[in-house]
């Protein structure tokens, strides 16, 4: 015979759930890093910017997210100093979380791991950096490969 559930036991266990899935469920959604977001193309494997087109890159720390539609997630793209970029992967290498930016490092919203912004781990639980991109800037040209 079936012990019909109480209503305490339901709100319990279904607020139990929701707190449980909806930073995942914030995180799979657009523009769960909270940057501004751009799209570029690939060519032969590689992303090509120019730096001096997104305000964003203009100051140390400046980052932009940017979709490439035939690469399977986001690159973040990092100004770390004059003439010096990194790009790497919002997706948290502790369970999958999209990282959110901070002034100065990442910092993932579902367990709190935090990146610097070049994607070193400073604070677990996440034990493996996030996923970095070969970078060059050569000519006011920042080239991203996206194969390594």
């Amino acid at each position: 015979m079936k012990v019909p559930l109480s209503r305490r036991i339901f709100l319990q266990q279904t607020g139990a759930l929701t707190v449980t899935l909806l930073p995942a469920l914030f995180a799979a959604s657009g523009c769960a890093t909270g940057l501004p977001t751009y799209r570029a193309s690939a060519s032969v494997g590689k992303v090509i910017l120019d730096p001096g087109k997104y305000p964003e890159l203009a100051l140390e720390g400046g980052t932009i997210e940017v979709e490439v539609p035939s690469h399977h997630e986001s690159l973040l793209i990092v100004r770390i100093g004059e003439g010096s970029y990194a790009a790497v992967s919002p997706v948290c290498t502790h369970l999958g979380c999209m990282v959110r930016k901070e002034p100065s490092f990442f910092r993932c919203p579902c367990h709190g791991s935090t990146y610097t912004l070049e994607g070193v781990v400073v604070r677990g639980p996440a034990e493996e950096p996030l996923k970095r991109y070969p970078v060059q800037f050569i000519n006011n040209q920042l080239t991203i490969q996206l194969r390594s």
